[in-house]
């Protein structure tokens, strides 16, 4: 879709963090990957009277903070497009390139690299590669409402929008081919 060219008709489906996701994203990422460093910045320059110590906390907060942008905030789906709604830049799907949508979505088998992603902080996404699936795309923010869509160019995008059966009952709506776990079709 173009810029101007919203499809009035878009049903949004928010992507919530799950526990899991939570505990990682606001203990680990912004408590000790953020929190500590900027502590520590503040305390040297107090302690060694020396302001520069208020640039350490910098690096982690740039590495840390810049998943906030990259992370899905939820998932659009309308009669022309799916969409990957994100802070930064959203990504839209032909919906003519979708082709079904399985759940849940099965892992990869075997071990998968990350290619450019994040996994941790706000959830698991961005693109990955595995021997037998070849590249695909994740965005996840709930590990336990992941569904798999399958696109017309053999690739894989595995998502997790916080009502799955409503998402799926959307997109069988649009003719999308729905399998749910144990193989019934919708």
């Amino acid at each position: 879709m173009q810029e101007g060219d919203e499809d009035p008709a878009v049903t949004v489906f928010p992507a919530t963090l799950g526990t899991r996701e939570k505990l990682v994203t606001f203990g680990v990422g912004y408590g000790v990957g953020m929190g500590v460093p900027t502590i520590l910045g503040l305390a040297f320059a107090i302690g060694f009277q020396n302001p520069w110590f208020l640039l350490f906390p910098l690096p982690f907060l740039a590495a840390f903070g810049a998943p906030y942008f990259l992370r899905p905030t939820g998932f659009g789906v309308s009669s022309t497009a799916f969409t990957v709604l994100r802070p930064g830049k959203p990504i839209s799907i032909p919906l003519e390139d979708l082709q079904a949508a399985l759940s849940p979505a099965p892992e990869p088998p075997g071990a998968s690299i990350g290619v450019r992603r994040v996994s941790g902080i706000h959830g698991n996404f961005g693109t990955y590669w595995n021997r037998q699936w070849g590249h695909y795309r994740v965005y996840v923010t709930d590990a336990t409402k992941r569904i798999e869509l399958r696109l017309s160019d053999q690739s894989r995008l595995i998502v997790s929008p916080a009502d799955p059966e409503a998402f799926l009952d959307a997109l069988a709506r649009l003719g999308i081919a729905v399998i749910r776990q144990g193989g019934s079709s919708a």
